[in-house]
């Protein structure tokens, strides 16, 4: 499918349409006098190629708003180099060693958060901004139990404790 102007090609370009790439491994067309216009022709013309392969190739499906079109695009074929080596295994420590000869398991961690319904967001469950204090307070209405009410009605508390304390004043002197 190359197209380019005033050459003709040996090598055919190749694709990797996962990367979105194409290589052209044809040498460049001598750059005499207008080397931009030599350049944006080549460049044009391995866009154009790109293109109509991924047209050509990939398969084109609407999207779900009806307005636009997508293209499938397969997994890549080119090995990409890492800019850093693959890290190395972490040597395990002592207790990591201990653990697994022991068949000591870590504790599962149950999630953090849950969700209040009341307020439609999600809180954790305890601590902190916890169930507790979300702002709906679950015990609106308490009961007060009778009995201590009507002693300090009565005032025998009061009384009971002014006494006890006269009786050890009079007692330390």
């Amino acid at each position: 499918m190359p197209c380019c102007t005033g050459s003709s090609f040996d090598d055919p370009y190749t694709f990797d349409l996962g990367y979105l790439l194409c290589n052209d491994s044809n040498p460049l067309p001598p750059l005499d006098n207008d080397k931009e216009a030599t350049l944006k022709a080549v460049a044009r013309d391995t866009a154009q190629a790109l293109i109509n392969q991924l047209l050509t190739t990939c398969p084109i499906t609407k999207a779900s708003d009806d307005q636009s079109l997508q293209l499938t695009l397969p997994p890549p074929t080119t090995h990409l180099p890492r800019e850093k080596p693959v890290p190395k295994e972490k040597e395990k420590t002592r207790w990591d060693k201990f653990a697994e000869k022991k068949g000591i398991k870590g504790k599962k961690r149950d999630g953090k958060l849950e969700f209040n319904e009341e307020l439609q967001e999600w809180k954790p469950k305890y601590g902190y901004k916890g169930k507790k204090g979300d702002g709906v307070q679950e015990d609106w209405l308490v009961e007060v139990d009778d009995k201590p009410e009507k002693k300090k009605e009565k005032g025998g508390d009061v009384e009971r404790r002014n006494n006890k304390i006269k009786a050890r004043k009079t007692q330390q002197h």
